[in-house]
């Protein structure tokens, strides 16, 4: 059973909301939320709680704890995961030696496949390739 730490409400930028399981980053004000605009993306807030169809309506997002995330290919329980591009949804890092990572955290269940949905142990940090 997952334990979940915190949770905030952020107001949404994206027309047209946001889905369910997603990674957000910091939208242009502060308390507001977006989809990344390209993978590996920085300054992530967390992951949608629920989805919300709504622009400028708020949404749950989760900042810390296990966070459940649509992968957007295979990834293994234990392997550290960031943004795979615009979708919100997460990779298997694998960018480039000495290439700057933001990772989101490490993998508590497997993804098979694209769409697939894992668990993720919240561990926002900065890390280099």
């Amino acid at each position: 059973m997952a334990s979940y730490i915190l949770d905030k409400a952020y107001a949404i930028t994206d027309e047209g909301g946001v889905d369910a399981c997603k990674v957000l980053v910091q939208g242009t004000n502060a308390g507001e939320a977006k989809l990344p605009a390209a993978a590996n993306a920085g300054a992530i807030l967390g992951v949608t709680v629920h989805g919300q169809t709504l622009q400028g309506a708020n949404v749950g997002v989760r900042k810390a704890g296990i966070a459940r995330v649509v992968a957007a290919g295979p990834v293994g329980v234990g392997t550290a995961v960031n943004v795979a591009g615009t979708s919100g949804k997460v990779k298997a890092i694998d960018e480039v030696a000495g290439t700057k990572i933001n990772c989101l955290g490490f993998a508590e269940t497997a993804a098979a496949a694209d769409g697939d949905v894992i668990e993720v142990f919240l561990s926002l940090h900065e890390r280099t390739a």
